[in-house]
């Protein structure tokens, strides 16, 4: 089961994502260039960000990795802005004043989100697409192969094993000492190896 993690520091962020201070400051501003409340809290004299905030850096963070931008986040919608919430004593006569709001807000936020995360997929699939290597499409299979490979082996002389003779005329097995298919004459001559041999001639 994995822990929520309700707060972390800048330099929490640092060790997080394994980047520089310098560069958490600058995704937390693009971050609030893009609409979004990323103003720490003050607790026991630290600044702090909330489990909201931590979801949006982590979702920032998977699309830079993948070699997106900060100008790809989808920015936020409406005025819904991430919720600063009061800790110890003042968290609970918060709670309790105010829990119907609370709960619409969270059920808000949490929608909001789910649909970051959405957009953040679909911007990792797309680069992804993007950069992986596009396989070329086989070429479409000749459907007068085996006529071609026929009328060559009649113009050359070449005599054919049954096993190879037989995919040719599409049969799994070949009839008798001589018969016609495809405009061609097929004759038993003698053998090949293990197998008989066919003389291929026209109708």
């Amino acid at each position: 089961m994995t822990t929520q993690i309700d707060s972390l520091t800048i330099k929490d962020f640092e060790a997080r994502s394994g980047v520089t201070r310098s560069n958490i400051y600058n995704r937390i501003d693009g971050l609030k260039k893009k609409g979004y409340a990323m103003e720490p809290e003050k607790q026991n004299g630290k600044s702090v960000f909330n489990a909201d905030q931590i979801a949006l850096m982590d979702s920032l963070d998977s699309v830079l990795k993948d070699g997106g931008s900060i100008a790809e986040f989808p920015a936020a919608h409406g005025s819904i802005e991430l919720s600063h919430r009061p800790t110890g004593q003042a968290e609970k006569s918060y709670r309790t004043q105010d829990t119907k709001q609370d709960s619409g807000s969270i059920m808000l936020f949490g929608g909001m989100i789910d649909a970051i995360a959405g957009k953040v997929a679909d911007i990792l699939s797309i680069r992804q697409q993007e950069t992986s290597p596009q396989l070329p499409s086989p070429p479409p299979a000749d459907p007068l192969a085996n006529l071609k490979a026929l009328q060559e082996a009649c113009d050359q002389g070449w005599l054919l094993s049954s096993s190879q003779l037989a995919p040719l005329v599409g049969l799994k097995k070949l009839p008798g000492r001589e018969f016609e298919r495809f405009g061609f004459k097929f004759l038993k001559v003698g053998k090949s190896d293990a197998e008989s041999a066919w003389k291929v001639g026209k109708a």
